[in-house]
């Protein structure tokens, strides 16, 4: 008789307790890996904004080096001279008092002289680099099919997006500039903010 009953009570399948349990295991089981996933996807686009992040650090410092390289003079708040009466040159006033004493600005200006094509003639052009809203906005000389700066100027070219900080501090003798960029994460209220030195006629180093 008792093989009977073990078959009789084997048939009636899962009881409503084990069901519930059962449920419950699925459930906490689907919602760990549902959070797991949620997490993960956070990790994915996090790295991803910190790669474009530095990506667009890469990029204005690789311009903001070539420009200032060019630049001659630099200054912040104010136009440098672009032309003067010889001793003095708009790249070598005499006067020290020409450029501004070291002072945090809102943008930064550059002194590039510029060949005329097909001449020997030398004009002094302004590029002048200024946060607007989350943007950063060049004022200036155009760049040609060759990379080469033209006399033709543009107003409010944008550079880069998500700029919080911009923030150029210039050399007494405005040869040199320490600038501080902070770029918003996307999706996020973080910043991240970077110290990058230029040198005109020189290299460039980010901190």
């Amino acid at each position: 008789m008792a093989p009977f009953v073990k078959r009789r009570r084997s048939a009636h399948g899962f009881t409503l307790i084990e069901l519930l349990i059962g449920g419950v295991l699925t459930a906490i089981a689907l919602g760990s890996v549902a959070v797991l996933a949620v997490h993960q996807i956070r990790i994915a686009d996090r790295v991803y904004a910190l790669t474009t992040i530095n990506r667009n650090f890469r990029r204005i410092s690789d311009l903001l080096k070539v420009e200032v390289g060019e630049a001659c003079i630099l200054r912040g708040g104010a136009n440098p001279r672009t032309t003067a009466t010889l001793p003095d040159t708009p790249c070598k006033p005499q006067n020290p008092s020409v450029c501004s004493p070291a002072a945090a600005s809102a943008d930064l200006r550059l002194l590039i002289p510029i060949q005329t094509a097909g001449s020997n003639v030398i004009t002094y052009n302004i590029v002048r680099y200024y946060r607007s809203g989350n943007e950063l906005l060049r004022d200036g000389p155009q760049v040609d099919a060759n990379g080469l700066l033209t006399t033709t100027a543009a107003t409010g070219s944008r550079v880069l997006s998500n700029v919080s900080t911009f923030t150029p501090t210039v050399s007494a003798d405005c040869t040199w500039v320490s600038l501080d960029l902070g770029l918003s994460v996307p999706g996020s209220a973080d910043v991240v903010t970077r110290t990058l030195t230029l040198y005109s006629g020189a290299a460039e180093s980010i901190h």
